[in-house]
């Protein structure tokens, strides 16, 4: 049967100046819940991830084995069950997510669990995986909400592929850039479908509203990533009013020429429609493929990339520290929150000085979070969010991800359980850099 990786991240709070000046460097607590042996086998894997043409190996030689996986390819699965899974994955039942979520949240880490998602084109295969997101939300907050952070979202495993293509198109001529205007240039049949589709993020977002759990919606290529912007500016107008916590988050790439413009340009709606900006900022998960379909949309370079990720950091918390610095008043909430996702060490140290002056001096949260995706560690941040303070001077998210199979993801439906989490999916953490 299908598999469904369940997987988390660890994330840490900026909480008081005191504790930034420390927070870059020192990593002991946030790893207190890992063995010695643990933490030697976690860092070799992550040296071994480093060399590409190893990666590439291993991928391979995984696909080949899968094709086979009873026989000639049984040894190479079972080798990558015991290193590379257990490093991604908590394991294969849902129990031992629930193991090891309850084990990194003694060291207060806190996980973000998800099963992971492709698209789907069929309209029954996006209801299940709906239903499967609405029970998996319901799962974690009965089960786990003290060591939840966000579900992730793949918006083509909800959305058809083919009508974000289109909405992408027709908002390619649309003068207004609004939802509403490109829905209008869709044809009966196709405005009936993404109507049907949208009603079924708006039950999501609903519920992740009634259980506090954020949801993450992921970034796609560049063919349908346009109307994603739509979609989710249209829901965060709904469910990110200004004046409570936000749901949903969008993605941005970096990697994409002008991310900081439309980073610019986001914020500007959002105070124009009175909802949050929240952002969850990467770098890019599909430089390879874009690379050779839309080269003309990309970074010149990696340098290129981390000069806009900078660039877009230094937008957002300028904006946070305008609405929230010492002149703010309780009226003046911010526009914007933030989740900064990245293996990137010297992007987060930049960031610290840039948000070194505002800490709990202020009365209010500070809506920043540092998040380094993967099997590595997330760090978050800000208690604007589900996860806020764990006790102690932070709270953390630790990484997991589980495989359970088709039928015990429908027990967990049918026995009414209730789940969230979140993080990226598996095979594209390494390319997260």
């Amino acid at each position: 049967p299908p598999t469904y990786p369940f997987l988390t991240s660890i994330m840490r709070p900026f909480s008081a100046v005191r504790s930034l000046s420390r927070g870059v460097h020192t990593t002991q607590s946030g790893l207190a819940a890992l063995s010695g042996r643990e933490l030697a086998h976690s860092s070799a894997l992550m040296h071994l991830c480093a060399s590409s043409t190893l990666v590439h190996l291993v991928s391979r030689a995984l696909c080949a084995a899968a094709k086979a996986p009873s026989t000639l390819g049984l040894p190479a699965l079972m080798a990558a069950r015991h290193t590379i899974f257990a490093q991604f994955a908590a394991g294969e039942v849902v129990g031992d997510v629930r193991r090891v979520a309850r084990r990194l949240s003694e060291s207060g880490v806190q996980c973000i669990v998800d099963h992971s998602t492709e698209e789907a084109t069929g309209s029954n295969a996006r209801r299940e995986n709906l239903d499967a997101k609405l029970s998996l939300l319901s799962l974690l907050a009965a089960d786990l909400s003290d060591a939840c952070a966000f579900m992730p979202i793949k918006p083509t495993a909800l959305v058809s592929p083919s009508l974000l293509e289109r909405l992408t198109e027709v908002d390619a001529t649309s003068a207004s850039d609004s939802f509403a205007e490109a829905l209008a240039l869709l044809d009966e049949r196709e405005q009936e479908e993404l109507r049907h589709d949208m009603e079924g993020l708006r039950r999501l977002c609903a519920h992740a509203r009634s259980v506090r759990i954020p949801l993450l919606f992921d970034a796609e290529q560049t063919h349908r990533q346009p109307a994603i912007r739509l979609l989710t500016r249209e829901l965060a107008a709904e469910f990110n009013p200004s004046s409570a916590e936000p749901i949903l988050y969008y993605t941005q790439q970096a990697y994409l020429q002008g991310a900081a413009a439309s980073i610019c340009s986001e914020m500007a709606h959002a105070k124009q429609r009175n909802y949050t900006f929240a952002v969850k900022l990467v770098r890019g998960a599909y430089r390879a493929s874009e690379s050779r379909t839309n080269p003309h949309y990309l970074q010149p370079s990696k340098a290129d990339t981390d000069r806009e990720y900078d660039t877009c950091v230094e937008r957002l918390l300028h904006e946070l520290a305008a609405a929230e610095g010492p002149q703010a008043d309780e009226r003046s909430r911010p526009c914007v929150a933030l989740l900064l996702a990245t293996h990137n060490r010297p992007s987060i140290e930049r960031a610290y000085p840039r948000h070194g002056g505002r800490s709990d001096a202020h009365s209010r949260p500070i809506r920043i979070q540092r998040a380094q995706v993967g099997s590595f560690w997330l760090f978050r941040g800000g208690a604007a969010l589900a996860a806020a303070q764990v006790g102690g001077e932070s709270g953390r998210i630790g990484r997991i991800s589980c495989r359970a199979p088709a039928s015990a993801r429908r027990d967990m439906a049918s026995a009414g359980c209730n789940v969230a989490i979140g993080t990226q999916r598996q095979h594209r953490l390494a390319s997260r850099i």
